[in-house]
């Protein structure tokens, strides 16, 4: 499997599988791309080209100390996408990859890039700010950063506790716990900066693609209030669905309702 080198000489790792329409997957803090495993297998199936990026600092890229921005990883994406010769993509990001997503699309003038699927995404503006009072509080998400400081392995752990609506099964929680780990620390801790702090807003007025935002109304991550129902006004041809029996991590909670709905966008 490829790994590129971005414009500052960092390897990226990418996953690249199949033949067809291109979908390309950005993951979420502090996973890496193996979490659509079970995306990855349905899509495959129905004909799909799959490309699975390790954003910088998670999974198999490359883990400098430096900068964990939006823009370093809208950058890294347009690095990968451009060695790989992809157009007419899918762009499918979830969480924090759903925020790298929006960054992209404004920052790269939507490069290669034919549509635009957001699964419970980190976009455009999580924690408060002076003009969006409706944003989590700091605090809220602080505990998140110190802990991956102080314990990395038990935040990873009660990270993933909060992820789900649905009961999953002990093995499917220990294995999220250790695609965290995976991560580097000093990643984890400068990207979660990056979620908490980041107001994408300026970005959605750039997005002209066709969108869609998949979204569990049980999302206590990236509720759904700030998030995915601001995302359906600010980007013009934006729709959003709800997934009424899904938490955060969507991709598990209602696996085949997601695959489905990614399959009939991507098509």
């Amino acid at each position: 499997m490829p790994r590129i080198t971005a414009e500052d000489g960092v390897n990226v790792f990418a996953r690249d599988l199949g033949e067809g329409d291109p979908i390309v997957f950005l993951h979420g803090w502090p996973l890496n791309h193996r979490m659509f495993e079970y995306q990855y297998t349905h899509l495959l199936d129905e004909g799909f080209r799959c490309i699975g990026i390790d954003l910088r600092g998670y999974g198999k890229s490359e883990k400098p100390y430096g900068d964990y921005s939006y823009d370093r990883f809208a950058d890294d994406v347009r690095a990968v996408l451009d060695e790989l010769d992809v157009d007419g993509a899918t762009l499918a990001g979830f969480s924090m990859g759903g925020g790298t997503a929006t960054r992209y699309m404004s920052r790269h003038d939507e490069a290669c890039i034919d549509k635009l699927a957001l699964l419970a995404p980190a976009s455009p503006v999580i924690t408060e700010k002076p003009d969006f009072p409706e944003g989590l509080d700091e605090s809220d998400v602080n505990p998140l950063i110190e802990g991956a400081r102080t314990d990395r392995a038990k935040m990873n752990a009660d990270f993933a506790e909060m992820l789900f609506h649905t009961d999953q099964s002990d093995e499917m929680m220990d294995w999220i716990w250790s695609l965290g780990m995976e991560a580097s620390g000093q990643a984890t801790i400068a990207s979660a900066e990056t979620w908490r702090d980041a107001d994408l807003r300026p970005d959605m007025d750039d997005i002209t693609v066709p969108t869609k935002i998949y979204h569990g109304v049980h999302d206590e991550v990236t509720p759904i209030e700030i998030t995915g129902e601001v995302l359906e006004e600010g980007i013009e041809n934006a729709e959003l669905i709800r997934f009424e029996n899904s938490g955060h991590g969507l991709v598990a909670d209602e696996t085949e309702t997601i695959n489905e709905q990614l399959a009939e966008f991507a098509g």
